[in-house]
């Protein structure tokens, strides 16, 4: 019986994937380097630390880079606004009495806008964020604490995200992960193949499928 719903935030909840693409793109050019956008995109999720030394390895260059991010990032994050169903997947878990925590890369300074966005004050029973743990997704750090804050075992919980670096991080914490599309990078087959349980379009046809209780994938 699932007690507790540990929730991705960027591209599970929140429409800011592509925001953080643009600023993580102006972040690299400004150091001097140049990746594709698509490839950010695929890198998306994964805590800085990991995502950065794919495309900068020097180790001031890449400090400049996390620093950037965050002001490029702190410019544009008014325009990231709840995905389809996020807000009322939220609402709904809160009322039917499930523990619902936020699993997040997230800055703290993030976390405040995504708050009040998706209505989450006093529906939200704590986060667990890569500032807080000793490695970012997709190690499975993030979720190790949510389990432990949370006081319940693995098989007791289940996590929504939008990649296959959070579905890597739950696994390996022994928790099943619902996917869901919204985040843009990976494909249905792609989640599944990563071990997603179900993928659905976005948290609003992952609610009205019956989740967490009766998680079958739509046709």
């Amino acid at each position: 019986m699932v007690k507790a719903v540990f929730l991705d935030i960027d591209g599970t909840l929140m429409d800011t994937n592509y925001l953080h693409i643009e600023a993580w793109a102006q972040a690299f050019e400004e150091v001097g380097a140049r990746p594709p956008r698509s490839r950010i995109h695929h890198e998306v999720g994964k805590g800085s630390d990991k995502l950065i030394p794919g495309f900068v390895e020097e180790g001031q260059k890449a400090e400049r880079v996390s620093e950037l991010h965050s002001e490029y990032y702190a410019e544009m994050q008014e325009r990231g606004h709840p995905l389809p169903g996020a807000k009322e997947l939220i609402a709904s878990l809160a009322e039917l009495g499930y523990e619902v925590w936020l699993a997040t890369s997230a800055k703290p300074e993030e976390l405040e806008h995504h708050m009040k966005e998706l209505a989450a004050e006093g529906k939200i029973s704590g986060v667990g964020s890569s500032d807080e743990a000793e490695e970012p997704k997709p190690a499975p750090d993030i979720f190790g604490l949510a389990l432990e804050r949370a006081g319940v075992s693995p098989e007791d919980a289940v996590v929504v995200g939008d990649s296959v670096w959070d579905i890597e991080a739950a696994k390996e914490a022994g928790i099943r992960v619902a996917a869901v599309m919204t985040g843009g990078a990976f494909s249905r087959a792609e989640l599944e193949e990563a071990g997603a349980y179900a993928v659905y379009e976005d948290c609003a046809e992952l609610l009205k499928a019956g989740f967490p209780e009766q998680p079958e994938p739509s046709a």
